[in-house]
């Protein structure tokens, strides 16, 4: 076998890269100049050729540099994950989950499956991050995110993910309470109206805009964006309309301001799922959290 280089040459040749400059690096990892030029110097002999070089505006990788960044993420992502598990598996309550999920199950049943996981597992950190599907499974697949909780579509393969079911949902058409079109029975008569939509129109959103517009985009007034409080400022303080789950209206400080617009058309459902990784296996610490989640949506009243 071949000698493989040091973890911690990897982490500082990720922290240089990260960082900017050997400057800058050192700072923050508290260790001299000249002792992360050693460290880069092992880094190099260990794989046999250059990795970066030193340029008036900073580091600038190497052809072969840039073949190894992003795969000394996945590989110091890992050994971190076999530390937590095995951590785990010492000390019963240890380690870290990372997630990533759009909106809904942050007003669903996520909140209290947190609550109730930390008073089992006290010492494990979570992290969450929200975020759009495609968004998602791309910190999936880079090893950033545990898994994901996502709509799945069948126009947006997963082949190289595990899916595992969670839970469907019915979705509407939102607009503020008192808009002028909050009495509407069809998709015709919401002619003209604003809409806040999410930035990917790919996979369930694909389905849902067809039946929203059916005719097409054409004039329609679209403005998209991932961002729950620029849509909400734009549904109360623009009348613009959007959609999402219904489950959103039994939210209390929402439905104050909200309401449903009753179409007749019937929005296709949405199926969510946690997704991750077939070649990163999921932690003990994440098995048990998606465990949680499992429990705490049969516990949930749905709508």
């Amino acid at each position: 076998m071949k000698n493989l280089p040091k973890s911690s040459h990897l982490q500082v040749f990720q922290s240089i890269i990260q960082y900017g400059s050997f400057r800058a690096a050192a700072k923050v990892l508290n260790q001299t100049q000249p002792a992360l030029t050693r460290s880069i110097n092992e880094l190099e002999r260990a794989m046999g050729t250059s990795l970066m070089v030193r340029g008036p505006g900073g580091v600038v990788l190497t052809e072969a540099g840039k073949l190894l960044e992003p795969r000394i993420h996945l590989i110091l992502g890992e050994l971190e994950r076999a530390v937590d598990a095995v951590a785990h598996i010492s000390y019963s309550s240890k380690g870290k989950v990372v997630l990533g999920s759009s909106a809904l199950p942050f007003f669903t049943m996520l909140p209290l499956a947190i609550k109730r996981f930390q008073k089992k597992f006290p010492l494990v950190n979570i992290h969450l991050a929200e975020g759009q599907y495609l968004e998602l499974l791309s910190g999936v697949r880079s090893g950033k995110l545990d898994f994901a909780i996502g709509i799945i579509s069948d126009n947006i393969s997963v082949s190289e993910f595990i899916e595992e079911p969670f839970f469907s949902t019915a979705f509407c058409i939102l607009a503020r309470r008192g808009h002028p079109l909050r009495s509407s029975r069809s998709i015709k008569q919401l002619g003209g109206a604003g809409w806040y939509l999410p930035a990917s129109n790919q996979g369930h959103y694909s389905k849902l805009e067809k039946v929203l517009f059916p005719d097409g985009e054409g004039q329609q007034t679209i403005i998209r964006g991932d961002s729950l409080t620029a849509g909400l400022q734009m549904i109360l303080e623009a009348d613009f309309l959007t959609v999402a789950s219904k489950e959103m209206l039994k939210v209390p400080y929402l439905s104050e301001h909200l309401c449903m617009i009753p179409i007749n058309e019937v929005l296709p459902e949405a199926t969510y799922s946690f997704i991750y990784s077939q070649r990163l296996p999921l932690t003990l610490v994440a098995r048990n959290f998606i465990d949680q989640l499992h429990w705490e949506c049969r516990s949930y009243t749905w709508g």
